[in-house]
């Protein structure tokens, strides 16, 4: 099973990072694995670097494109899929300052939609694995 973070990098920052992404995972990585009695300053420094996400209208996007799927559920800001004949079973919830995507596929479904009109930034820590969501090609299935 992998766990991405999907952050939605500020405009400003996406341009200094775009051709070396290491940094920006580097950073990220720092702040994740930062110890609790530093969490207040670390949030301080992320919000420098991500755009709020708009989980609202995110929620809503994700509803209308996946709600005549067979395989789809979704409970409050947590959609699913488990689609036995893909042999996928994914996870995403919804954060205002990041997505977090649990998937035991290399590309789940949730990126086709998550693909549209963001600055999104993934990132799979214990993997030590990263990077820009419109770098990535997806397979889109009718």
């Amino acid at each position: 099973m992998r766990n991405f973070y999907i952050f939605e990098i500020k405009e400003s920052i996406k341009k200094i990072t775009k051709e070396n992404p290491y940094e920006l995972f580097h950073t990220l990585e720092t702040i994740y694995y930062q110890k609790k009695e530093d969490i207040e300053t670390s949030y301080i420094f992320l919000k420098q670097l991500i755009e709020p996400i708009k989980i609202k209208e995110l929620d809503i996007s994700l509803f209308k494109n996946f709600k005549e799927n067979y395989f789809y559920t979704k409970y409050k800001n947590i959609h699913k899929m488990h689609d036995i004949y893909r042999k996928e079973t994914s996870c995403l919830t919804l954060f205002r300052t990041y997505l977090k995507l649990e998937t035991n596929v290399v590309k789940p479904r949730f990126m086709e939609e998550l693909q549209k009109n963001h600055n999104f930034f993934i990132c799979d820590f214990e993997e030590k694995d990263y990077f820009w969501l419109d770098s990535l090609e997806l397979i889109t299935i009718g």
